[in-house]
This record gives structure tokens, sequence and C-alpha cells, in this order.
């Protein structure tokens, strides 16, 4: 089994001293039955690359993950490797930040952290947010170690909307200040267990 952890930044308000966060007020149905990926809820181009990448029927784990992260809920999923988790959170998040769209990407300043242990996990997920993401106007990049760093600041210097990173890589990114991670607004840790191992 492998695990995914999600955090979504929810709308923040303070009055009188006192913080309170806003949920989304779209509600997306909960999956107890098999569903399609269109009863969903997910944005149009989304689908559309969904249907150009084979699929129809959401894995077990991707219908109850996409409404979870869709009502803004915070997840924390494990389920066998192959059984569609990275679709899962990939899908959702595409949907949220093609909502509302960034007004001008900041240099370095991503709205959305995907962190993973190894490059080969890296670089799927960017392949995911690629595949998924293809119709839709974000931009995401993906930096692990291993290779030159230059070249990765210098595409950060260009404004992104993901940012797919393996720890060790994103320190070096933020001991050199090239990443600012003040805008982040959804979290993921995929295989967060063996990062913490």
């Amino acid at each position: 089994y492998s695990s995914v952890s999600i955090g979504v930044a929810h709308k923040q308000l303070t009055v009188a001293g006192k913080t309170h966060y806003m949920q989304s007020t779209n509600t997306y149905p909960q999956a107890d039955t098999p569903l399609h990926f269109n009863q969903l809820g997910l944005a149009a181009p989304i689908l559309r690359a969904i249907e150009d990448a084979g699929y129809t029927t959401p894995t077990p784990i991707q219908a109850k993950a996409i409404p979870q992260v869709l009502n803004g809920g915070d997840l924390l999923a494990g389920a066998q490797t192959g059984t569609g988790k990275t679709a899962g959170f990939t899908l959702p998040i595409l949907h949220i930040l093609q909502q509302a769209p960034a007004r001008g990407l900041a240099k370095g300043k991503p709205r959305c952290l995907m962190l993973t242990p190894t490059r080969e996990l890296a670089a799927q997920i960017e392949e995911s947010v690629q595949t998924y993401g293809k119709y839709l106007p974000l931009k995401s990049m993906v930096v692990f170690g291993g290779v030159s760093i230059n070249p990765q600041i210098n595409r950060l210097n260009r404004g992104i909307d993901i940012l797919v990173a393996t720890p060790g890589r994103l320190l070096d990114l933020a001991n050199q200040k090239a990443v600012d991670l003040s805008g982040v607004e959804i979290l993921v840790l995929d295989e967060a267990d063996r990062m913490l191992d």
C-alpha cells in the first residue's frame, strides 16, 4: 500500500481577532455506487482529457477521493499501487485551480505543491498533471535532484501553478530563495509514510 495526504487551504476571514474558515459552497456527489467521471462534477476540459486517455469509470479510490477534495475537504488515503491514486488527487486539484485562475503567476510561487519521495514518482505525478491538464491554462513543473538546478530556477522564475518536487531539491531551491511557498493553496504529500521513514 502507498498513501497520499492532501490539504486544501480554505479561504479564511478574520473578524475581531478570530479566524473563520469558509468551505466551498459547491457540493459534489459522494460515491456510493459506481459512477462515470462525468458524474463527479469535473470541468469539461478535464473530462475531455480523461476521455482522451481512454477512461470513463473511476476506480474505487478515485470515486471516493475526487468528491472529498472537490468539496474542500482534506484527504488521507491509502491503496495498493496501480489503483489510480495519482489521478484521484490530480483531477480534483486541476478542477479547483482552474475554477479560480491566478491573476498573474508570481515567480517561484506555486499555488499547489505536490511533494513525493523519489524522482520516479515525481515524474509520474507531473505526467499525470500534464495528461489531465492539457486543455487547461495551468502551468506545472517537476523538480528533483541529480540534474542541474539552474534550468529549474529559470523555469520557476516564469511562474507556475503546480510544483511537483522531491524534498531534497525543494530544500535546495528554498535555500537559494528560488521558491516561495507562501502562496500554496493545496499541499499533497504522496507516499508521506516513505518520506517520514
